[in-house]
């Protein structure tokens, strides 16, 4: 009986440990990513997850001006049109057929980077007027943990 409470402890112990260190390797992980995001100064780089969130962006850090509440999602940051007047990116009936948004969810499923993709979008600027804007969206899969993100870059073309 002393046998399995010693069993039992052991692995609770094995258990704990590994827990910490995944969790580490997490926080490592985000920090690492977080601070490429926010080192790029020639692109506007994000972090998200696979609902699009955005973890991390240096949109606002690029514009300074835009001060708004726009919900943390990817359309939505840049934006988007059909993201902001739906309310939030990928509830649109335009965000069906976006070209970013299903090479980003196809990326995610097939577990890999993507470039060069070539869109128009059409975005909001800073006096509410849509503009047309050709912009070329890269995508790198990374992992916080076990679970995959990507650090997508948007530059107009």
């Amino acid at each position: 009986m002393v046998l399995l409470y010693l069993t039992i402890g052991l692995l609770a112990v094995v258990g704990i440990v590994s827990l910490f260190q995944r969790l580490r390797k997490t926080r490592k992980d985000y920090s690492l990513w977080s601070n490429a995001v926010h080192h790029e100064e020639e692109h506007y780089a994000f972090l998200i997850d696979k609902k699009f969130n955005v973890k991390e962006t240096n949109f606002y850090e690029l514009n300074e001006h835009v001060k708004d509440d726009q919900p943390y999602v990817l359309g939505n940051v840049l934006h988007c049109q059909s993201g902001c007047d739906s309310g939030l990116c990928g509830t649109g009936i335009a965000c069906d057929t976006c070209p970013i948004r299903l090479i980003i969810r196809n990326s995610f499923r097939q577990k890999r980077d993507f470039s060069h993709v070539a869109a128009t979008m059409h975005l909001y600027d800073a006096n509410h007027e849509v503009q047309s804007v050709d912009v070329k969206v890269d995508g790198k899969l990374v992992y916080l943990g076990k679970e995959p993100h990507f650090v997508i870059s948007v530059s107009s073309s």
